[in-house]
Parts: structure tokens; C-alpha cells; sequence
């Protein structure tokens, strides 16, 4: 018997409702064994605050989220209105209930039937706080939080004249003799999705049992209603809010904006996102809103994790030269991408012509990450930035970075305090005008007695440590200039300050450097770290689609090496396949499915449930497989492949199958429309009724950035290339290169040889897996290392 764990908050309406999805599965699934199991979220775990006094997002889904994605449950069942509008791509939005009343409704205590004036109403929603005032404009309120229960009891015991609550609530816990007045859907617009269950679940399992619980309807209204409040960018704590009815193939969408000015549109139903969009963007002068975002200094992994998911969600994104690159394969495809970079002397947008592009993006009504290397308020100019922001009331938040002058010292092995050896730390610019002196009183930093840090500096080195040794430091102090910090190529020069500039300039260090005087400059090489782990100090292109490079890149990562996630190719999934789903309606009749690929098995198994085919009837199905990564894909659905060549390549697997297939046995191959014809050639040996099928065809991605100037310069020691097609979009990518310094890492022979024809230096793995390549790459390295 399957059985299916169901997760849900543990407040008693939370309870009550999802043993109504329970109850509907059972009736329609008895064979089904049903677990309940129930969590306390941040939302209901902090209840001094209102919810947006707390912050952050999805305050009532995180944990049961981590419990889906950790198997720990299997579906989840929420209110749509506390969800995020943003999904979790990986969980999805499987089922939505029949709507119940979706009206919001006013409680009085008991035996009370006026409003008592010198109380306050109870109410910690903005949406209804606004329309409230309408209603009620001489009655005061106060924000009240906890379930519906115990905010019954504080209702009765006194501390209000009355609650504002949902409807659904009250009736499905069966307290409708407490409603005092329902408001009409005109007095008071509820929040998107109120009255809706959604249940989520895991992208790609098998989760038809649902079917039964699903309301077309809801499902329709929901995606108008949630598309407007995305598109202005809310959520279950903005003032905003949407009701969308169908009617005779009819949406209408009543809706209401962050002022309180409430709308009305309508559209086909097969339109009802496309209505919610278009009734958010109907608002005039609906303004944007501006992140100030620091950037780190420079690798991609010391981001904060606010900062990626701020640019996971940009309309555009507004960046300088200190930006590692590999902070810059975050931003997505689809957000608009402007450049602003600065570079000592040459500044190719000017600060106030920086200052009116955020504008500018901002009054379109988008989401704005300015995008600003280090933390945005050390030197970053950042209050410059708000200043025209400010003046024209423009929304904005600011989200520090991890700034380079702490950083950059601590990944050369410079802590930039030291018990022993200094009580103080002090960071300064060296930026200067062109012709004008530094305007530093240097006596006053030499007396302090702490470490200092100069950034911007490298061009005023010499005046720097002039300036200190006239002011009194000794000429044996210890310094350090240290140049691309925290990335693969950083270097570092250790001196004194009498002599670091010489040191300096015979390195030829340029910018972007910083400056360290101070005696904790004499434990760089004590304290050394960085260049410990075996893949430090190069810088690793890795070319495969974004979805299967993850594991990889992991996997150099925690070697030492630098990322530079580039996916050249793209997998897209062939839709309206009639061809493959032939062959699935009728797959009691093939005896073998070879998949040579994750990206084919996955797809496979989506399409299935798209199909609504049962996987029970995969029972009699042989599967065969190229690759541990494929066999991973049918492990997680509970099958183990019945064929897995050693070597993991597709003519292996032709020849192994070939051996074991029966004449006029069928074989469906679900596959790329690019695949090569080794395999086809082995198995039409064995004279099986061989059906190829084509799921999905490989496409060339759009360059992230030009990388055409790191190759030139040796920047980039290592491409990782997984088939022929991950260079063939590489190079397309970056066309008119000279490819012969670069090192190629191949999987296989047929891409080695496509490595070849562009004259890369190529080196094969001995496996086709990623821990082989990383092997690879390793020794490689290594033997670099030591002819230096």
C-alpha cells in the first residue's frame, strides 16, 4: 500500500483543512494509506510583530518547504493566500481546492451586538487595515496575531470591540454563529487566493491521486489574482488585493492597489494571467523599487544569500567593474542587464548619470538591483545614489556586503585584527582626483596605532607610504598590497612600507588592489589558507545546461577552484511530442526503454504524468541506461536499471543491449533529436523493432558576458566540456578567439574531437562521470603546479 504523508501546520484550522484534502483523497483513493504530519512555522512562531514587521517572504510555507525538499513529507497543504508569489520551481503548485466563501467577516464578543468606539478593532492585515478606514473611519486598530482561537479568546476576554477575519476560517471550523456582518466583496476585497487550499508537492513524482481535489475554476481565478499581485510586486503582507469570478467562459478581476483605488477587467479565462498582469500594469505611475545590493568582493560564493534571491527576481540589474563574474551568471536571462563600470580614470557612466538610470528603471515600475561591488556604503557612493531616489519618493532597501577591506586580508591570511598586536581597525579611501593631493591626515592614522586598510589605492601607493613614514610610522612597518583578492588569480605583495612600493611596481600589481600597513601583515604567511586545497588559484569554466551543473561545480568548488558557471547549451523539452506519446499509450507492448541521458529520463517521467500514465505499469519494462547520473534519475522513482554499461557511452550500451535483445522485441530510445547514430547502428543488429524517439533538442545558449578578453589573456585556465555540443556553444559563444592556450577537460573521444578542431589543448577523464573529469582536471593541475 502507498502511502502518502501529508504535511500541515499545527494551528487547529490548519488541521481542520488539510484533513479536507485528506478526506476527498480517501473518498476517491481508499487504497491509499494517509499521514498526518504537522509543524510550527516561523509565522506562527513569532507573534509579537505583524507580519510585515517581521520581513522576508513565505512565513507560513519555509519549513514545510525544507520537509518536501528533505522527503520528510510528501505534499503540503496551505492557504493559497500565505503562500509566496513565488514558487519554488522544484515545488509546485499541484492542486487547488473549490473555493470557500472567499469574503472577509467582522466578530464581536459574545452577547455583544454594537461596536464598542473606545476599543480597537482587531486586525493585523494592511489589505484590510485600508478598506477598514472606509468603513470605519473614527474606529482605531490594533494588530493582533495567533490563530483564529486565541484570537476568539482575546476578543471575549475584552482587549477588542471586534476581529476582522476570513470567512473560510470561521465556517470550516464551524464557528459560523460568531460572524457579526459579512462584508460584500465591494466593502471589502480579499486577499488573492483567499478560500483556496493548494496543495505542493515535489517537481517530476507521480501525484494523479490529486486529481480528485483539484477545482478548475479556483485553479484559474488563482492565476489571475496572484499574477496581479506578483506584477506589483506584493504579497500575503502588502496592501493589495484581488477576487477574480468566471462566469460563462468570463474572467472578471476586482482588484485594489497599494493607495486603496480599487479596479475592475475582464477577459477570456484563457487569458486570466495575462488579465492579472494587465490590471497591475493599468495603474498610473505605479513605481519600482530600488535595491542597493553590495556584491562581495569578488567570489561568487562570499554573496549574501539575500542578494541572490533579490537578483533571481530582477527586472533589471545595474552593475559596476568590481562585480565578479561569477556573481554575474546569476542574474537571469530574462533581466536587463546595464553596465556602469568604473575603472581608475575612466568612468564610462558618469555618477549622476548612474543615478538616473535607477531612476528612470524605477519609474517603469520594476524591480531594480544595483548591483555594486563590496558593501554598497564603504566607499561604494551609495548615499549619492539614494539621494535622487529619495527626492523622488522611490521605494528601496539596502543590502550590505561582505566589503573587500576586511575579506581581500583574511584570503591572503591577514586578519585585519590581532590581539597582540593592534586594538584598531581603520579603512580608508585612496581615491583622488586627477592633480590633487591625497587629503589624508596621515599623523592622525599613524597615531591610532591600528591596521589600515586603503581602497581605491593602487594608483596613490607611493604618496600613501611617503605620507605614513612623514608622519611619524616607522619604516619597518609591515605592509602589503594585494591585488584581485579573493579570486582565482589574487596575488600579494608583502614589504614594508618603506619599500612596497618598489615591491609594487616590480610585481607590476595594478588595480583592483588594497593597500594593508600594520604588523598583521607579517602573518600572511602564517596564516596562509587559500592556496592549500588542490584546484586553488585557477579558474574553472564549466559549460554544461545550468540544470545538470550544479553537482560539478560543487565539486571544484570544494577543491579550491573558482567557477565560472557558463551553460552553452540549453535542453529544451519537445512539447505536443505525438510521437512519444503513442509510444507511452501503449507501453505495454515494449519490452526495453533505453534512456541515455538525465535530461531524457526526466523528461520520460514527466511526460508520463502529464499522460497520466500509472507508473505501475512500467512493471514488465526493462530499463537501460547510459551513465550513474541517468541511473540516479529511475532510482529516485524506485526503479533500478536492468542494463548500465561500464563505459558510459551510447554505442557501449548498443553493443551490451544488443546481446540480450530477443528478435522483434520492442525498444523505445528516448533521446535527443541530436543523438548519435552508434547507438542505433548496434541495436539494429539484434533485429528488435527499434523506435527512436526524440524528447527534447539541444540549443545554443546566448552568451551570459563577453569572456572573449579573460580567454585572450590566459585568464580562464580551464573549460569543462560533457559532450561535443557544450563546444560547439561555447565556441559560438565566443567567436574570433584564439582557443590554443586554453586546456580542455572532455568526457569521450567525440568531444575531445571537437575540442580539437578549434586547437584547444585537450585531456580526456578515463570515465565519463564528473568525479572522473574532476580527477582529471585535478592532476592536471597539479603537474602545472609543480613545473612552475
Amino acid at each position: 500500500m502507498r502511502k502518502i504523508r501529508v504535511g500541515s501546520r499545527e494551528s487547529k484550522l490548519a488541521i481542520v483543512q488539510t484533513k479536507l484534502i485528506i478526506d476527498c483523497i480517501k473518498r476517491h483513493h481508499p487504497e491509499l494509506e494517509i499521514e498526518l504530519i504537522t509543524m510550527k512555522t516561523t509565522g506562527d512562531r513569532i507573534l509579537d510583530k505583524t507580519l510585515d514587521k517581521i520581513g522576508g517572504k513565505g512565513l507560513f510555507v519555509k519549513e514545510l518547504d525544507k520537509a518536501l525538499l528533505n522527503h520528510e513529507i510528501d505534499i503540503a497543504v496551505h492557504s493559497l493566500k500565505d503562500m509566496p508569489m513565488e514558487v519554488n520551481e522544484d515545488l509546485p503548485i499541484l492542486a487547488y481546492s473549490k473555493r470557500e466563501d472567499p469574503k472577509d467577516v467582522l466578530l464581536l464578543p459574545k452577547d455583544v451586538t454594537v461596536l464598542r468606539k473606545e476599543l480597537p478593532i482587531g486586525c493585523s492585515s494592511l489589505r484590510r487595515t485600508l478598506q477598514m478606514k472606509a468603513l470605519y473611519p473614527k474606529m482605531q486598530v490594533k494588530p493582533i496575531r495567533g490563530n483564529v482561537i486565541t484570537r476568539l479568546a482575546k476578543l471575549d476576554s475584552g482587549e477588542f470591540s471586534a476581529l476582522i477575519l476570513a470567512a473560510a476560517g470561521i465556517k470550516r471550523l464551524g464557528l459560523q454563529d460568531r460572524i457579526s456582518k459579512e462584508f460584500t466583496i465591494e466593502e471589502m476585497l480579499p486577499a488573492a487566493g483567499q478560500g483556496i487550499l493548494a496543495v505542493q508537492g515535489r517537481k517530476g513524482e507521480d501525484y494523479s491521486f490529486l486529481t480528485c481535489v483539484n477545482d478548475t475554476e479556483s485553479e484559474v481565478a488563482s492565476l489571475c489574482e496572484r499574477a496581479f499581485i506578483k506584477e506589483l510586486n506584493g504579497g500575503c503582507t502588502s496592501p493589495v488585493a484581488a477576487y477574480a469570478r468566471i462566469q460563462d467562459e468570463v474572467i472578471t478581476l476586482e482588484c485594489m492597489y497599494e493607495d486603496g483605488e480599487k479596479a475592475t477587467f475582464q477577459d477570456s479565462i484563457h487569458h486570466a494571467k495575462e488579465l492579472g498582469i494587465y490590471a497591475a500594469r493599468q495603474k498610473k505611475h505605479v513605481k519600482g523599487k530600488v535595491w542597493l545590493v553590495g556584491a562581495g568582493p569578488g567570489d561568487a560564493q562570499l554573496l549574501t544569500l539575500k542578494a541572490k534571491e533579490l537578483l533571481e527576481q530582477a527586472d533589471t540589474v545595474v552593475y559596476d567593474r568590481l562585480v565578479g563574474d561569477g556573481v554575474l551568471t546569476m542574474i537571469p536571462a530574462t533581466s536587463k542587464k546595464i553596465y556602469v563600470g568604473k575603472q581608475a580614470g575612466d568612468h564610462i557612466v558618469s555618477q549622476s548619470e548612474i543615478n538616473q538610470i535607477l531612476l528612470n528603471e524605477a519609474m517603469e515600475g520594476k524591480k531594480v538591483v544595483r548591483l555594486k561591488g563590496g558593501d554598497p556604503f564603504v566607499f561604494g557612493r551609495g548615499g549619492e545614489e539614494l539621494e535622487l531616489l529619495v527626492q523622488n519618493k522611490i521605494a528601496f532597501e539596502i543590502v550590505p556586503g561582505i566589503t573587500s577591506a576586511v575579506s581581500v586580508p583574511a584570503y591572503q591570511g591577514i586578519p585585519v585584527t590581532y590581539r597582540d598586536y593592534c586594538s584598531s581597525l581603520h579603512i580608508i579611501t585612496g581615491h583622488k582626483k586627477r592633480n590633487e593631493a591625497l587629503d589624508i591626515d596621515f599623523e592622525a592614522l599613524v597615531r591610532t596605532k591600528g591596521t589600515l586598510v586603503f581602497l581605491m589605492s593602487v594608483s596613490s601607493l607611493k604618496e600613501i607610504c611617503d605620507g605614513l613614514i612623514a608622519g611619524g610610522m616607522s619604516k619597518d612597518m609591515p605592509a602589503a598590497v594585494l591585488e584581485n583578492g579573493t579570486k582565482a588569480h589574487q596575488r600579494k605583495v608583502v614589504s614594508t612600507i618603506e619599500n612596497l612600493y618598489e615591491a609594487a611596481k616590480k610585481d607590476k600589481i595594478i588595480s583592483p588592489s588594497i593597500i594593508v600597513v600594520g604588523k598583521v601583515c607579517e602573518l600572511s604567511d602564517k596564516f596562509s589558507w587559500y592556496d592549500k586545497n588542490s584546484l586553488s588559484g585557477c579558474k574553472v569554466v564549466v559549460t554544461r545546461p545550468k540544470a545538470l551543473s550544479s553537482k560539478l561545480s560543487i565539486m571544484l568548488k570544494n577543491k579550491g577552484a573558482q567557477v565560472l558557471e557558463l551553460p552553452s547549451i540549453v535542453a529544451s523539452k519537445i512539447e505536443n511530442n505525438e510521437r512519444l506519446y503513442d509510444c507511452l499509450k501503449q507501453l505495454k507492448q515494449f519490452q526495453w526503454v533505453v534512456l541515455t541521458s538525465p535530461t531524457g529520463a526526466k523528461i520520460f517521467f514527466e511526460e508520463l504524468q502529464t499522460l497520466k500514465v500509472d507508473i505501475r505499469k512500467l512493471n514488465h519494462i526493462k530499463f537501460a541506461v547510459v551513465g550513474k547520473a541517468t541511473s540516479q534519475v529511475l532510482e529516485e522513482k524506485g526503479i533500478f536499471p536492468d542494463l548500465m554499461p561500464t563505459l558510459y557511452y551510447g554505442e557501449e550500451l548498443g553493443k551490451e543491449l544488443s546481446k540480450v535483445l530477443q528478435k522483434e522485441e520492442k525498444v523505445l530510445i528516448a533521446r535527443a533529436k541530436e543523438g548519435a547514430d552508434e547507438i542505433l547502428s548496434e541495436l539494429t543488429k539484434s533485429q528488435a523493432d527499434i523506435y527512436d524517439v526524440a524528447t527534447y533538442e539541444i540549443n545554443y545558449e546566448e552568451p551570459i558576458f563577453d569572456i572573449s578578453k579573460e580567454l585572450e589573456k590566459g585568464e580562464i585556465d580551464y573549460a569543462v566540456f560533457t559532450s561535443a555540443s557544450t563546444v560547439e556553444g561555447f565556441v559560438k559563444a565566443n567567436q574570433n578567439v584564439d582557443y590554443t592556450n586554453l586546456r580542455a577537460i572532455c568526457i569521450g573521444n567525440k568531444t575531445k574531437e571537437a575540442a580539437n578542431r578549434y586547437k584547444m589543448q585537450t585531456y580526456v577523464s578515463k570515465e565519463a562521470t564528473m568525479e572522473s573529469l574532476v580527477e582529471c582536471l585535478e592532476k592536471l593541475h597539479q603537474s602545472r603546479r609543480i613545473n612552475k
